[in-house]
């Protein structure tokens, strides 16, 4: 079944809203809204009177689409009435037309996403191209059949967020485990000893290899970069090096079992355990722990516990960054080797556990993604 196509444009309602004047009015900006789900983070209420000019208005039920940096893929539907940055393009749905979830749901969708990825202009702030945005067609059903379309994706959504939801209480139970094993690292109430991360290994930083000589980019060894620092475990990279590379640059080989550390900006302290010989930029820093003076696990995950405090040391105007110096020196809790060990051995069978719900949750993003693509196509 292939459904009639209709602009964006055509599916706004021209209805003209005023604001409800109260003493306190809901404020939502784009770091509020989590990317590919529409879900609202935290509710910020400001006063009335303090609402900027560069705002607007929009009522509950109102579709937002961010239509800054576009990848980002945040749409939201309003569950109330409120003000949001300029940055949010509010459609006011036509409901004899569009039923609102099932628009949020097509403007998340991959295929959709892909397109306006594309549409931006700007560099530094890329923004999508908005009279592109408003002649682009969609599909459109009846009504009935839009309503059943997000009924459907409702379901699936909601599997996929409870699988979610339990893999943030396993990060918590780690939490917990540690806190309640060692007490909070940042206040040390349990007046344990502190030992900087320079005496537990022999830390170094990374390099880039010469672009301009092509046969050191078409090798087999993991080259990273502090973004690919997203996980407890890493083995692969966007990039691979060859050994010629790390021979003849800055680069260093990275043994198995080392703990990554990101230095610059945002990324500072992302971290990581390599399961495979590898190498790194020279953002990142690394070191094979001493295996009898620290247990690489329990000093991973210490400095994922710590690692917002740490970050007010950072240093720089335009970038705050740290540098080999400032990780050599920082300081974590020493407690004895065996409680460490009994800690890791925890801190293992919950990743393990972690490990089984990410692949299931993947596996539901694909379905998700699936049923997305056969609905609009007309296919469910």
């Amino acid at each position: 079944m292939s459904f009639q196509k209709i602009n964006l444009s055509d599916l706004k309602s021209n209805a003209k809203v005023k604001p409800e004047i109260m003493e306190k009015v809901w404020l939502l900006n784009l770091d509020q809204i989590e990317s590919n789900t529409g879900k609202v983070l935290n509710y910020e209420e400001v006063p009335f009177q303090g609402i900027g000019s560069s705002t607007i208005y929009f009522q509950k039920g109102t579709v937002l689409y961010s239509k800054l940096r576009p990848y980002l893929n945040k749409v939201v539907i309003a569950d109330r009435n409120g003000f949001a940055t300029s940055e949010l393009v509010p459609i006011v749905c036509n409901e004899e037309l569009i039923y609102p979830k099932y628009l949020a749901y097509f403007l998340r969708s991959e295929s959709f996403l892909k397109f306006a990825s594309n549409v931006v202009a700007g560099a530094k702030m890329p923004r999508m191209v908005m009279s592109e945005f408003w002649n682009y067609e969609i599909p459109l059903p009846p009504l009935s059949e839009q309503k059943r379309i997000a009924k459907i994706l409702d379901k699936a959504d909601e599997l996929r967020q409870k699988r979610q939801q339990s893999i943030e209480k396993l990060d918590e139970l780690l939490q917990a485990t540690f806190i309640d094993m060692f007490g909070d690292p940042v206040t040390n109430p349990k007046n344990l000893d502190y030992i900087q991360l320079g005496k537990l290994g022999n830390w170094a930083s990374g390099g880039t290899p010469s672009r301009s000589n092509k046969t050191f980019f078409n090798g087999t060894i993991p080259w990273y970069t502090s973004g690919e620092l997203n996980n407890i475990y890493v083995s692969d990279s966007i990039e691979k090096i060859s050994i010629e590379a790390i021979e003849n640059s800055s680069t260093k080989l990275i043994p198995i079992g080392s703990l990554l550390l990101g230095m610059y900006d945002t990324a500072g302290l992302k971290s990581s355990i390599t399961t495979i010989d590898s190498a790194c930029n020279q953002a990142i820093a690394f070191a094979k722990i001493n295996d009898n003076l620290a247990n690489k696990l329990f000093v991973y995950h210490q400095i994922q516990l710590i690692k917002e405090h740490l970050k007010q040391k950072q240093r720089g105007v335009r970038q705050k960054n740290f540098n080999l110096t400032m990780i050599k020196e920082i300081e974590i809790l020493n407690p004895k080797l065996e409680l460490q060990n009994s800690f890791a051995k925890t801190a293992a069978r919950i990743e393990q556990q972690k490990q089984t719900l990410l692949k299931q949750l993947n596996e539901q993003k694909n379905l998700f993604q699936s049923l997305q693509q056969r609905a609009f196509n007309g296919e469910l």
